[in-house]
């Protein structure tokens, strides 16, 4: 008589309610939106810095940093997965792209001046604000892994 083998796998109430994940994620989404520019508005930054095209990489960076911290602890079903680089490499990743996309490029609309110029475009005294962010953001995620990385090498010797 053969058993069969069941795996037991932990699913959260949004996979088997996929409108209700949808609105529940998007309204987060919303919600830390809003959030990061009530605090961004609170923090003493003068004027000229708070325009878009300066503040971005900082709106990003936050954003992603409260809703990875949202999703490790609420979302994601895989805890086991989750380490410090896996959650560090997002900031890696971004702010390398970004910076080189924002300075050099930018993004623009198909029939518009431009969603968010090139850095290069722009008021020379205010570019090293968007600049050191993104630097600020990936230098730090790049000594955590770093640091992690040494970490573990002495925990293995013996």
């Amino acid at each position: 008589m053969k058993v069969k083998e069941t795996k037991y796998k932990k699913s959260s109430g949004l996979d088997s309610h996929k409108l209700v994940g949808f609105c529940l994620i998007f309204s987060l989404v919303l919600v830390i939106g809003f959030g990061v520019n009530q605090i961004f508005n609170i923090l003493p930054i003068p004027l000229p810095y708070k325009e878009i095209n300066y503040s971005f990489p900082l709106y990003l960076n936050l954003f992603c940093l409260v809703y990875r911290v949202f999703d490790y602890l609420f979302l994601d079903s895989s805890r086991a997965k989750v380490t410090l680089k896996r959650f560090i490499e997002l900031f890696i990743y971004l702010n390398s792209i970004g910076l080189i996309v924002h300075l050099f490029i930018g993004v623009s609309g198909k029939n518009s001046k431009g969603i968010l110029p090139s850095l290069l475009s722009l008021d020379y005294r205010y570019i090293w604000f968007p600049i050191s962010t993104y630097l600020f953001f990936f230098s730090l995620a790049g000594l955590t892994v770093l640091l992690q990385n040494h970490m573990e090498k002495m925990r293995n010797i013996p």
